[in-house]
C-alpha cells in the first residue's frame, strides 16, 4: 500500500482551455499556463516544477462561472493519483479568477 503525501501549491496562471470532467459531474478539467507555484506552509509543494508549463487542473465549475478562456486563476492546488485538483471549498482569498 502507498501512503499519500500531504500536499497542497498555490499556483496562478492563465486558463487556456476548458473541458467537462470525465467523471465528477459538477467540475471541469482546464488547462492552466502556471506562471507560478509557490508552497503551502506545512505542506509538500509537489507541483514545483509546473511553473512554465501547462498543467490540467480538475476544478468546480460554479468556481470558475462566468471566466473563459484567457481568464487569470489563482488558487491552491493539490496533486492526487488522477491528477491535481483545486480544493472544492477554498477559504477566502485563497481562490481568485479575473477576466479576459
Amino acid at each position: 500500500m502507498i501512503q499519500a503525501i500531504e500536499n497542497l501549491t498555490c499556483v496562478e496562471g492563465i486558463v487556456r482551455a476548458c473541458r467537462p470532467h470525465p467523471t465528477l459531474p459538477d467540475y471541469d478539467v482546464i488547462t492552466l499556463g502556471v506562471e507560478r507555484a509557490e508552497d503551502v506552509a506545512g505542506k509538500a509543494n509537489l507541483l514545483a516544477q509546473a511553473a512554465g508549463r501547462d498543467v490540467d487542473v480538475a476544478v468546480r465549475r460554479a468556481l470558475l462561472a462566468p471566466s473563459g478562456l484567457g481568464a487569470r486563476l489563482r488558487c491552491r492546488v493539490k496533486r492526487t493519483p488522477e491528477g491535481a485538483m483545486c480544493e472544492p471549498h477554498p477559504a477566502p482569498g485563497d481562490f481568485t479568477v479575473s477576466g479576459r
